[in-house]
């Protein structure tokens, strides 16, 4: 009899662990496994923000808001293609951003003195910045020649500025290829431009409407907008420069912080976002660096 009890216990448990063992199955049947079903799959993760922050929590970043479409104002707030992606990047790190405005050619000095993280700035990439910074490009212009309307120089191209006043953003790129077309017109034997360099690109805008400026350097689409925002005032003489790129500083040799922004941008890209703000600010799709 005690034989017998003890045979019954055993095949119960041998029942029970089999029940069990069915209930824990995922099947063709709806059953459900015991493991979460998002284990399956690894989680999308945050690409990470460098371990130095001026600010903890906060990606701070120096721009020059007077260079629309990129960085402006409007009704105090700043707007524009890189102040949406400034946070489009924050974002895919896990911090905020804090903007820092400044007159162009503060903008190195500060990064170098580590009051911001990067410059965020459309900031040209040229040789002589390369020495001083490291860049991630994230866009591709062109620059052109804007006079006032009816081109009373008859300029063309960059030939014709010899001995006429340009205005420029003082230490931005349009006053850097300036002075190497000085270079040329000077080795050619012909005057060279009267280079009007000023604090912003608005002040370059004034100067040329004022007449003291014969003309101004501008990007393509800064120069598109500015038709935009005042019509009949300027017109396009001519374009130079179309394989210029531009992109977002970091200090130079901080290799951490540049792979940060790299993979930050890069998820921007993959989700549809850069191409999302192209299309808002009305940049044409060929300026992409991610084609």
């Amino acid at each position: 009899m005690m034989k017998n009890t003890k045979m019954f216990v055993c095949a119960m448990l041998v029942l029970v662990v089999a029940v069990l063992s069915a209930c824990g199955t995922n099947n063709a049947n709806g059953g459900q496994s015991s493991a979460p079903a998002e284990s399956s799959k690894p989680e999308e993760t945050a690409a990470a923000a460098p371990s130095f922050l001026v600010e903890k929590g906060f990606l701070t970043y120096g721009t020059a808001a007077t260079f629309p479409p990129f960085e402006y104002m409007v009704n105090n707030e700043f707007t524009g293609f890189d102040i949406e992606l400034g946070q489009a990047i924050a974002k895919e790190m896990g911090v905020e951003v804090k903007i820092q405005s400044m007159n162009f050619d503060g903008l190195i000095p500060a990064l170098q003195g580590k009051r911001i993280d990067i410059i965020n700035s459309a900031m040209y990439i040229k040789p002589e910045r390369e020495e001083q910074v490291d860049f991630i490009p994230y866009m591709g212009l062109a620059d052109s020649i804007v006079v006032k309307s009816g081109n009373p120089k008859g300029v063309k191209s960059m030939d014709d500025l010899s001995n006429l006043t340009v205005a420029v953003t003082r230490g931005a790129v349009e006053e850097i290829n300036v002075r190497e077309e000085n270079e040329k017109l000077k080795q050619a034997g012909k005057p060279e431009i009267k280079i009007l360099a000023l604090p912003t690109a608005n002040d370059a805008v004034l100067a040329t409407e004022q007449g003291r400026a014969d003309a101004f350097l501008h990007s393509s689409p800064g120069a598109a907008y500015l038709q935009e925002e005042k019509p009949g005032v300027f017109e396009i003489a001519g374009s130079f420069g179309a394989d210029t790129k531009i992109g977002i500083a970091v200090r130079k040799g901080d290799t951490e912080t540049k792979t940060a922004i790299e993979a930050a941008l890069k998820k921007v890209v993959e989700n549809g976002t850069y191409k999302q703000l192209m299309e808002k600010y009305h940049l044409p799709a060929e300026m992409s660096y991610f084609k």
